[in-house]
């Protein structure tokens, strides 16, 4: 996961108690203390009525509240917060302690449910503050499904082990009339090809020597036989210098010589920008997300530079971006607000509706195929893969099917490929391993990175339909007078499931 796009927890200060539990849940919990451990301290902070929109500031009152006692300031202020970041589970996991210890049970059980249903996987009986709201039948059951979550299911196979060099790899790219794959990192800006068995490729094309920056994503026109290469100067790169700051370059290759055909750069503005995730229409226009503003670029076949299509606050944190086969939607997979898309008709930004029990946040990666989207979530926890289909007219989303959840060879998985009737993504990247002045962690991995494939096909519209809070309570009693693990079902299966043996 790129570091400059990772959203700050809610974490606590002055001297606030943490939470109890593993390193991982205490970076994604704000730290608190039970009920019966309270410090003897009077709130002296007036919060607005009026809560400010700005993450930051909201992490801030939110700490000052909780480090004051103000339970009742701590969960009005995470549930404003909720409202602005609605997929963010790390803001769920507090919510959900806030609650707790208002002994606020209805809402804590209500909020876990919609987690569980999420997919998101954690224990709360590792969170001390949950102790008050752990003696009925609700809890015991929603919390043994978020546990079951948490150890995730397993579709993809490993396809092939990219080489050990290629550190970073935020780039992957598929030539079909070679069937050859293409790879781009980051640590050493490079561009690999290899084979479909992951073997290199022998006489390929040096397309490596055209590059000064970081590579961020690669586009194959295979029947205009052109590579386009999106590039941009980060410090994690080797050699990095000062004046290397904004830099970027959108580079046009020969895909058989490897030849520069042309090149092209977001033009200074005061505002900081760089080159992020392409998508490629069948006439050759190239759309571009912008690493670090909130702007979609596109070059048309002829253009001398590139014009903005769209740009707004309403989308500031946008990754992949992938088009329909009519190319006249342009799908968008922003960090904190979930999937978007843009009407190439009239040029403007929608935001695509979602059950409340889909989760979007965290999205990395996105791909089109065949009135579906395939979405790479590191952001989630766990992180997980997710096939979703589209309606007919592929603005709204029917319904969505859990690919890989906590894959083992899963380390922040970013980006895939349509391959044919597969998808091929990359399951780990080495973001982690740099500080933000690309200096090397101590004790971190460059461990080669796996391609991962699964089979593609159409998700059922009937599929995964959410229980509501009659359903855990019914499948609770079922559990315990069978004394025997009950999947959780529908209110419509519950006549055939007690008429299983």
């Amino acid at each position: 996961m790129r570091h400059f796009f990772c959203i700050a927890v809610i974490l606590t200060a002055c001297n606030v108690t943490v939470f109890t539990a593993s390193a991982t849940e205490q970076s994604d919990v704000a730290a608190t203390t039970a009920p019966d451990q309270a410090p003897d301290a009077t709130p002296h902070t007036t919060f607005p009525e009026q809560l400010p929109n700005q993450f930051a500031t909201l992490q801030q009152m939110a700490a000052r509240a909780l480090a004051e006692n103000n339970v009742a300031e701590f969960v009005r202020i995470l549930e404003h917060a909720r409202g602005l970041y609605p997929y963010d589970h790390r803001i769920m996991l507090q919510l959900v302690a806030g609650y707790a210890l208002q002994d606020a049970k209805t809402q804590a059980y209500n909020l876990m449910l919609i987690m569980q249903q999420q997919g998101i996987g954690f224990d709360f009986n590792q969170l001390p503050q949950t102790e008050g709201i752990r003696s009925t039948q609700a809890y015991t059951y929603i919390n043994d499904l978020l546990i079951a979550n948490a150890e995730g299911a397993t579709t993809s196979e490993r396809a092939f082990l990219l080489p050990e060099q290629a550190a970073i790899t935020e780039a992957i790219g598929y030539d079909s009339e070679k069937k050859q794959f293409l790879f781009g990192t980051v640590r050493e800006p490079s561009i690999y090809l290899l084979d479909q068995h992951g073997m290199p490729v022998t006489d390929a094309p040096d397309f490596s020597r055209h590059l000064r920056y970081a590579v961020f994503d690669l586009a194959v026109d295979a029947s205009r036989r052109q590579l386009w290469v999106s590039t941009s100067a980060v410090t994690q790169q080797l050699g990095y210098q000062p004046s290397y700051f904004g830099k970027n370059l959108l580079l046009k290759l020969d895909l058989d010589s490897g030849a520069l055909l042309a090149s092209y750069k977001i033009m200074p503005d005061g505002s900081p920008h760089g080159m992020g995730n392409m998508a490629l229409a069948s006439d050759g226009t190239v759309y571009l997300a912008d690493l670090r503003s909130p702007t979609i670029f596109q070059l048309r076949p002829g253009d001398k530079e590139l014009t903005v299509l769209a740009v707004g606050s309403a989308l500031p944190n946008i990754h992949g971006i992938a088009l329909n086969e009519k190319d006249n939607l342009l799908y968008l997979a922003d960090q904190s607000r979930g999937l978007a898309f843009i009407d190439l008709d009239d040029k403007r930004p929608y935001l695509m509706g979602a059950p409340e029990t889909l989760n979007l946040g965290g999205i990395e990666g996105i791909d089109y195929w065949n009135d579906h989207l395939i979405i790479i979530q590191p952001g989630m926890r766990p992180a997980r893969v997710m096939q979703i289909l589209l309606a007919n007219n592929g603005r709204n989303i029917v319904v969505a099917q859990p690919i890989d959840a906590n894959h083992p060879d899963f380390l922040a998985p970013n980006f895939g490929v349509v391959v044919d009737d597969h998808y091929y993504y990359l399951g780990a990247s080495h973001w982690s391993s740099f500080d933000l002045q690309g200096n090397r962690l101590p004790g971190t991995s460059l461990s080669a990175v796996p391609v991962l494939s699964f089979p593609l096909q159409v998700v059922d519209p009937d599929a995964n339909a959410a229980p509501d809070m009659q359903d855990v309570l019914r499948q609770r009693a079922l559990q315990e007078q069978a004394q025997l693990p009950t999947p959780l079902q529908r209110s419509d299966d519950s006549d055939n499931q007690q008429q299983q043996p």
